[in-house]
């Protein structure tokens, strides 16, 4: 557990540019450590006595994320990995945009029909029936063969 003069150290060094790792080293401890603490100060309600600049140098550690989906400030939980959506509505239509980003033209292997697969360049049949139709052809074969 770090000392309340640690975490003060961690806040005003990094005020001044220095890395996670710099600071680790100069308190005798490990840069997730440091980079915990640091996190969990900034993202928690300030106290009175806490001296927390408001401008940072290192430009990858912002005051508000921005969500990446929609653009929205929003806070971060004290607990919990880098959060980059606002919420699960926005992390879900992101990743439905990036699987349905490019329509590729394919034929069914079992019907012969042309379908139009998103996101998976190597889809074989148009639907279901069809490759569960393959598979019964393929059984078929096997105990013929």
């Amino acid at each position: 557990m770090m000392s309340e003069q640690e975490k003060q150290y961690i806040v005003k060094q990094r005020a001044l540019g220095k890395s996670f790792v710099q600071i680790g080293r100069e308190l005798g401890r490990g840069e997730s450590s440091v980079r915990y603490v640091f996190n969990h100060i900034m993202d928690g309600e300030t106290k009175a006595d806490e001296v927390i600049p408001t401008v940072f140098l290192d430009p990858r550690t912002p005051g508000t994320p921005k969500c990446k989906y929609c653009g929205r400030d929003f806070k971060r939980p004290a607990m919990g990995g880098k959060q980059l959506f606002c919420s699960a509505r926005c992390r879900n239509a992101w990743g439905n945009e990036q699987k349905r980003r490019t329509p590729y033209s394919r034929v069914c292997e079992q019907c012969g029909r042309e379908f139009t697969a998103f996101g998976n360049p190597h889809k074989r049949f148009c639907s279901r029936r069809c490759f569960a139709d393959s598979r019964k052809a393929a059984q078929v074969m096997e105990v013929r063969g």
